[in-house]
């Protein structure tokens, strides 16, 4: 049998509904001839007259009764593809990926976590950390997006600024030479902490150490920022950090925090994702969730980069 045209599922279920040419014509918008030439067309495939007239209308053959049901059923399943997807966060029980820095997962994460259990209880999370194989996770669909400053990314993906850090300088509450201020010298004379392998914070206070002709005396490497705090409190080092970060360990082990003596510039946290999941419901939803928690006022969406002569949709 040959493949049905859409539009003939259509004729044969007007006229079985209104059980006349006529009336199945008007419903769809089209002359009586054209509805005619349709079902003519349709008995020709299906082998049988399909609709027969009797002093009633035009009433179902056999063959019309066995096939009303699976036309029906078809209709509504090509209705069904038509229709926009949608996501309902309260019924949802989708798991999004993120990937993260250290510093995210203190500042960022329980302010994520606890809007989305509020907006969606059935919500689950997983965090992956920020590295070289974060772009083509989010490419492959491995993770959903990402939350940070990335630069180097390739073509294919969409940027949202979501606000900016700047940078403070944090020393133990009891720290033996530095109280209310903290001065260049003092900047070059301490012990710093540092994390390693860099982070792109760190890479920037390092460009700026560099610019003002300073040198940092780095006494301890960490592998992340999770124990920092503690290890402040607990000692005369001190640390250069972004801001946000800064104001939590400060609060938690009750640093003292200063101004950094000199320049550094400030950069910004975006949400990055991938083209392929832009018009995606539930994810859309994601990351208009995060706007609305982190979001300088009147940001927009940069979109991607063009990849040769081909345009991102």
């Amino acid at each position: 049998m040959e493949n049905i045209d859409t539009k003939l599922l259509r004729v044969f279920d007007e006229i079985r509904r209104t059980g006349s040419v006529s009336a199945a014509a008007e419903r769809m918008g089209m002359s009586q001839s054209t509805m005619s030439f349709f079902l003519a067309k349709l008995r020709e495939l299906f082998d049988d007259p399909l609709f027969v007239r009797t002093t009633t209308g035009m009433e179902p053959t056999a063959r019309a009764l066995e096939l009303e049901g699976r036309v029906a059923a078809a209709l509504a399943a090509v209705q069904a593809l038509l229709e926009p997807p949608v996501f309902l966060p309260a019924a949802s029980d989708r798991v999004f990926r993120l990937c993260m820095t250290d510093i995210s997962h203190i500042v960022l994460l329980p302010r994520i976590v606890n809007r989305l259990r509020d907006a969606a209880p059935a919500v689950r999370i997983e965090i992956f950390r920020i590295g070289p194989d974060t772009p083509g996770r989010m490419e492959s669909g491995e993770a959903d997006l990402s939350i940070g400053f990335m630069p180097q990314l390739d073509a294919g993906f969409y940027r949202q600024r979501l606000f900016e850090q700047d940078f403070v300088c944090v020393a133990g509450p009891r720290h033996p030479r530095i109280r209310r201020t903290f001065t260049r010298a003092d900047f070059a004379r301490e012990g710093h902490v540092d994390v390693s392998p860099s982070t792109t914070s760190q890479l920037i206070v390092e460009q700026a150490i560099r610019r003002a002709g300073l040198e940092r005396q780095v006494v301890l490497r960490l592998p992340s920022y999770l124990g920092l705090a503690a290890i402040i409190a607990q000692t005369d080092f001190v640390a250069t950090v972004p801001s946000l970060l800064g104001e939590i360990v400060a609060r938690q082990e009750g640093l003292r925090v200063h101004a950094p003596p000199i320049a550094i510039e400030r950069y910004a946290v975006n949400q990055y994702w991938h083209a392929r999941f832009h018009r995606d419901p539930g994810h859309a939803w994601l990351r208009q969730t995060l706007a609305e928690l982190f979001m300088d006022t009147g940001v927009a969406v940069s979109p991607p980069r063009r990849r040769s002569s081909r345009r991102a949709d």
